[in-house]
């Protein structure tokens, strides 16, 4: 599928005889039309699907470069491929017997197109232009260039200066516009540096202006004594040859870019040695990641680049991030937060992270996330084992350790929250005193490890009754129990007691001399219709109720009365 439309892109170029050559990701080749083989013979018969564009470059200098120039092929090459990555608009250049203009551009992740067109025969340029000068200077436009605070140089297609302005004059301290007329440019430029031609500044500049005198439209940046730097566009004329130079004083940027990067190699050192990983996000999409992403989580930083932040987190943890970057984005400088992250070998790890929003700026820098990731899973554990014991004490403090019921503290606690419920017009509460008959004989006489085997039977008698969301078992002390029962009437709870009664009696405790047990029940009640002043009323009720049940004979329920 990709072939055939690589295909069909250079079959509808041929008809706009447009060239083009497909790239992939590794700057591959692969696939080219017949157009760029009449722009450039050179590679006929020799470009083939998967050749580097390293080579393609090589065949393009090998029969452009003369003398001396040849030796550093190789260096023109590596320039040539970091152009090709990184062209942002079209530039033109001279090739064999044309002028021709190149554009790139990326497409996504399949790789990067390169397109080219002819722009002029140079065998049709006129070869001088001196009465150029008279008409240009006719024309009112020469007035507002020379108001400009860039300089300004307007050269012929021998590349012979025709015209320039105050400014251009004053950035390489030429005293008169004559003193320009007629030379070229790199004359101009190498007596601005006459007796420090050993300079290292001046050395890289003059090989950045001769690439680049084969390069219009491309800007580039030169050096000038006192540490003075300028950047010079070439606007080139399709008809005539002639082209427009602008030439703009950035020593002030260009310092502060120098101090940008180095500041960016001083964090970028920090980052590439710290045990966080440290993310770029953009639009949800991981633009960086340090080093310590592999030993954290086993990923290469290859990786993850390019791909959404949230496929290397947990499912239940993407809506936390998700809104993390949205707070960021509307202006919190920072959001902390802890997500599972995603480990090659396809377990989680708890990570620590923080995320900053860094606004774009002007050079074209867009907005982005600064993620940091810490990984904290002894800390995690170490937290997780804290909150384990805590549950833990909170049972203990609340649990009866003979029956595993809850405890009085718990039973006040709980029978306190349900008796607001009652009084704000919610169901009825219902309480169950439960109490052995003739525990204290039955213990003197079985001995207390069968006692405490009754106490644990009568305990999971209880447990079984108590199924209702908030139903709960207690015991009181001793041999009495309480079954709180919010939502259940009167009536409910009579006929509940009843049942525990039964089952109470039914118990087999396996042992001949202990028989049997039974159970007295006191049953009470509140609800809107009776007004009580504190929890503490319906459990005096329900023991007065237990009370008549003991002093009726036990094994019995008792209701108290309204």
């Amino acid at each position: 599928m990709k072939n055939a439309l690589l295909q069909a892109i250079g079959v509808a170029l041929d008809g706009l005889e447009v060239a083009y050559c497909a790239f992939d990701e590794h700057d591959r080749t692969l696939a080219w039309n017949k157009t760029f083989l009449s722009i450039f013979p050179e590679h006929i018969g020799k470009i083939h699907v998967g050749e580097a564009y390293a080579e393609n470059l090589r065949r393009f200098y090998d029969g452009r470069l003369r003398g001396e120039e040849r030796a550093s092929i190789d260096r023109y090459i590596a320039e040539g491929i970091a152009r090709h990555r990184s062209q942002r608009r079209p530039y033109e250049f001279d090739h064999q017997d044309a002028r021709v203009r190149v554009s790139s551009f990326e497409i996504g992740r399949f790789g990067r197109l390169r397109v080219w067109r002819k722009v002029a025969a140079l065998a049709t340029i006129p070869s001088e232009h001196v009465s150029s000068t008279r008409r240009l200077a006719e024309i009112d436009a020469m007035a507002v260039l020379e108001r400009l605070a860039a300089g300004v140089v307007i050269v012929d297609v021998a590349d012979r200066v025709m015209w320039s302005n105050q400014a251009f004059l004053d950035l390489y301290d030429l005293d008169t516009a004559e003193a320009a007329l007629g030379r070229r440019f790199e004359s101009i430029y190498r007596a601005a540096w006459t007796g420090r031609e050993g300079d290292a500044a001046f050395v890289a500049s003059m090989a950045t202006l001769r690439d680049n005198q084969r390069f219009s439209g491309a800007p580039f940046v030169l050096a000038l004594p006192g540490e003075r730097f300028v950047r010079v566009i070439e606007q080139r004329g399709t008809a005539d040859g002639r082209g427009c130079f602008e030439h703009a004083d950035i020593t002030d940027l260009q310092r502060q870019q120098v101090a940008l990067e180095e500041a960016e190699r001083r964090y970028r050192l920090l980052a590439e040695f710290s045990s966080d990983i440290i993310l770029s996000v953009e639009h949800g999409v991981t633009t960086y990641a340090s080093p310590a992403l592999s030993e954290l989580l086993g990923w290469e930083v290859r990786e993850v680049l390019g791909r959404a932040l949230a496929e290397f987190c947990h499912a239940d943890d993407v809506p936390v991030i998700a809104k993390a970057l949205r707070s960021v984005r509307r202006g919190q400088t920072q959001q902390d937060y802890r997500v599972r992250a995603l480990h090659k070998d396809g377990s989680f790890v708890w990570v620590e992270a923080r995320a900053r929003h860094l606004p774009g700026d002007c050079s074209g820098l867009e907005d982005r996330r600064v993620v940091n990731l810490r990984g904290i899973a002894a800390r995690k554990a170490v937290e997780d084992a804290l909150a384990q014991a805590q549950c833990r004490l909170q049972a203990l403090a609340t649990t009866d350790p003979l029956t595993g019921l809850a405890n009085r503290r718990k039973l006040d606690e709980v029978l306190q929250l349900e008796f607001r419920r009652v009084q704000r017009g919610a169901a009825p509460l219902s309480l169950l005193l439960v109490d052995i008959d003739h525990f204290k004989q039955f213990n003197d006489t079985h001995g207390h490890h069968v006692g405490d085997e009754v106490l644990q039977r009568v305990a999971a008698e209880m447990t079984r009754l108590a199924q209702r969301a908030g139903d709960l078992a207690a015991r009181l002390g001793g041999e009495e129990f309480v079954l709180l029962l919010p939502g259940a009437g009167a009536e409910e709870a009579a006929l509940l007691a009843q049942a525990l009664r039964r089952q109470v009696g039914a118990l087999d405790l396996g042992t001949a001399a202990a028989g049997r047990i039974t159970v007295s029940v006191g049953v009470a009640t509140v609800d809107a219709a009776l007004q009580l002043s504190e929890p503490g009323e319906l459990l005096r009720r329900a023991d007065a109720a237990l009370y008549r049940a003991k002093r009726e004979g036990r094994n019995r329920v008792v209701t108290a009365g309204p």
